[in-house]
C-alpha cells in the first residue's frame, strides 16, 4: 500500500501486558495535545473545546491497520490525526504479533485485557476512544464496563449490534483462500469499489508472504468472537447500548455491506444523544477509503458536548 504524505510516523514497540505481547503503535500530538510518539502525555486534555488534542486510543478493525497495513507508516486516515492527537493504537490480540488470543474466551475478557492495555501504556486519565469495525464492538463495550477509561467515543463502522431480521452477508466465507479469483470477493464485501486502487493495494489477489500472514494471523483474531452466529453481533450489547453515558458519534459508509443502514440506525438511536454520520463513496473500510472522514472525527472530538 502507498504510505500516507507528510508527517512521521508512529513508534513500534512490544508492551508486556498479562504475561501477553501486545504490539503497540503510538505517535503525534504536534498540535499541543500529546506529547509525541512515544510520549507520556494521557487523559483527556483538549477534549471538549480547549483547541487542543489530548490523547486518543485506536482500536482497529478487520481491514485496517494491524490487519492489513503492518504500521511502519500511518494509514491516512490516522495520520491525520496524528497532527493533531497523541494516537495510541495498540493490535488487538491475534493481529500483528500480539500474543495471547487462546486466553480470551468472551467480549469481557478483551475488556479486561484493553484495560490492562491502557494500563501499561500510561492513560491514567479518561481518554478519546475510536473503534472501527471490531474494534468499534469493543470500544463501545469499554465505554459500557470501564466507563472510567472514556471521555468521549467514535464508532466507525461499527460491528457487534443484533437487528432483527437483518441479515449480513457471510464473512468468512468471503475471505477465506481462494486458487482463483484472489481476493475479489472479499474486496466486494469490504469495500465500496472494490477493484479501485485503495481496494486493491490493501487486499491484492497475489499477496506477498509476510502480507498473507499479517491478513490471516489477523482473520483467526477476529474468528475468536465472530465466528459463532450471528456473525459479529451480540444481543446483550444492542440491549444495553442506552447505558453508554460518554458522547458519541457512529460514523458509518453508505455502502457498507457488514453494518447494514437498520444497524448504524440502532447504534444511533440506542445511545442516549449519540450522532449518526453517513458517509457517501465508502464501503466497511471507511478509514483507508475515505481517510479525510478524520476532519470530522476531530471536530466532535474537541467540540463542546
Amino acid at each position: 500500500m502507498t504510505a500516507p504524505e507528510g508527517g512521521a510516523g508512529p513508534v513500534r514497540s512490544t508492551l508486556r501486558v498479562s504475561g501477553r505481547d501486545v504490539t503497540h503503535l503510538r505517535g503525534g500530538g504536534t498540535g499541543g495535545g500529546g506529547t509525541g510518539a512515544g510520549g507520556t502525555g494521557v487523559g483527556g486534555t483538549g477534549v471538549g473545546g480547549t483547541g487542543v488534542g489530548g490523547t486518543l486510543l485506536y482500536l482497529h478493525g478487520l481491514c485496517d491497520i494491524h490487519a492489513v497495513w503492518p504500521g511502519d507508516e500511518w494509514t491516512g486516515f490516522l495520520s491525520r490525526l496524528a497532527a493533531r492527537f497523541d494516537v495510541v493504537a495498540p493490535a488487538l490480540p491475534g493481529y500483528n504479533s500480539s500474543t495471547g488470543l487462546e486466553e480470551l474466551d468472551d467480549v469481557e475478557d478483551y475488556v479486561y485485557h484493553l484495560g490492562d492495555v491502557c494500563d501499561a501504556a500510561g492513560l491514567d486519565e479518561p481518554v478519546a476512544v475510536i473503534g472501527h469495525s471490531l474494534g468499534g464492538w469493543f470500544a463501545a463495550e469499554l465505554a459500557l464496563r470501564r466507563p472510567d477509561l472514556v471521555a468521549r467515543l467514535v464508532l466507525l463502522d461499527p460491528l457487534g449490534v443484533h437487528v432483527r431480521g437483518v441479515e449480513i452477508p457471510p464473512f468468512f466465507g468471503a475471505v477465506a483462500p481462494r486458487g482463483i479469483g484472489g481476493a475479489g470477493e472479499a474486496r466486494s464485501l469490504l469495500f465500496a469499489e472494490p477493484d479501485g486502487p485503495v481496494a486493491t493495494g490493501a487486499l491484492p489477489d497475489t499477496m506477498t508472504t509476510d502480507r498473507q500472514l499479517l491478513w490471516f494471523a489477523g482473520l483467526a483474531g477476529a474468528a475468536r468472537l465472530g465466528w459463532k452466529a450471528p456473525h459479529f453481533q451480540s444481543r446483550k450489547l444492542t440491549e444495553r447500548l442506552g447505558r453508554v453515558r460518554v458522547p458519541t458519534q457512529v460514523v458509518r459508509g453508505q455502502h457498507d455491506r457488514l453494518v447494514p443502514a437498520e444497524a448504524g440506525r440502532t447504534w444511533a438511536d440506542s445511545v442516549p444523544g449519540a450522532s449518526l454520520v453517513e458517509i457517501p463513496g465508502a464501503g466497511h473500510c471507511l478509514p483507508l477509503e475515505r481517510p479525510d472522514v478524520a476532519a470530522e472525527v476531530e471536530s466532535f472530538l474537541v467540540g463542546p458536548h
